[in-house]
């Protein structure tokens, strides 16, 4: 069943009115159906009536993404009736960009389902159960452990195309990067191929997160002998954000 959605695309068929092309992959053309495309997007519809014979030119001016025929495809299978597609860590940065960049309004909001449960799914934890410091671990609900490193390149992926578009979803991504350190962000090709501004968004609460950190642990050790500092209180305020 696989081979013959693929080959679907790649060959004409008696619906097939509308070519697509890649800017990146010059031997590829891919065959689909006007009505289809212009039902499930309002970007595609508007280019068709304005060039209704024209091939349609995936011409990504994304630095940090290159979209593949394999993608759209994928997204084809998602808006054809006849095709069923399950949306994958291995497809969906491809699928949110499409989604996005298209205003494909279904896809859009099955690709954020996705990432709300996989956020959701991860639980930093800093104590396996014999109670020792685990740094910077992710515990998986099928209780699965792995260290943030890992997780840095689809996390930064899902950060660049989110960043701008939905602050909700920005803020969670955030959220488990912030546990990300700083020599493992600067070896991720994903992470040094992001926007200047956000990097500099990712180091921010980095350094927010940490400077947290050392003032509860030094509040823990004021506190437990019988001190406390209320400048660091406050300080832990300013970097919350509260004050």
């Amino acid at each position: 069943m696989g081979n013959h959605e693929h080959y679907y695309f790649n060959t004409p068929n008696e619906f097939s009115d509308v070519k697509i092309s890649f800017k990146n992959e010059k031997d590829i053309i891919l065959y689909a159906n006007k009505a289809i495309l212009s039902e499930a997007s309002p970007i595609i519809k508007a280019f068709l009536a304005i060039e209704p014979d024209s091939t349609f030119i995936i011409d990504e001016d994304d630095d940090q993404l290159i979209i593949t025929s394999i993608d759209v495809i994928d997204l084809l299978k998602f808006i054809y009736p006849q095709f069923t597609i399950k949306i994958t860590e291995q497809n969906i940065t491809g699928l949110i960009h499409l989604s996005e960049k298209y205003l494909i309004e279904t896809l859009r909001n099955e690709c954020k389902k996705y990432i709300y449960t996989c956020l959701h799914d991860m639980e930093l934890t800093t104590y396996d159960e014999k109670k020792e410091y685990v740094p910077r671990h992710i515990l998986y609900k099928d209780g699965t452990r792995k260290h943030i490193a890992s997780e840095i390149g689809i996390l930064c992926s899902w950060y660049h195309e989110y960043s701008t578009r939905d602050e909700n979803l920005s803020s969670l991504i955030l959220n488990i990067l912030k546990h990300a350190p700083t020599d493992d962000l600067e070896r991720n090709e994903i992470f040094l191929r992001l926007m200047d501004r956000e990097k500099t968004n990712i180091y921010k609460i980095i350094s927010e997160y940490l400077e947290q950190q050392t003032i509860i642990e030094k509040n823990h050790v004021d506190s437990s002998s019988g001190v406390i500092h209320h400048k660091q209180s406050a300080s832990l305020m300013f970097a919350s954000g509260d004050g």
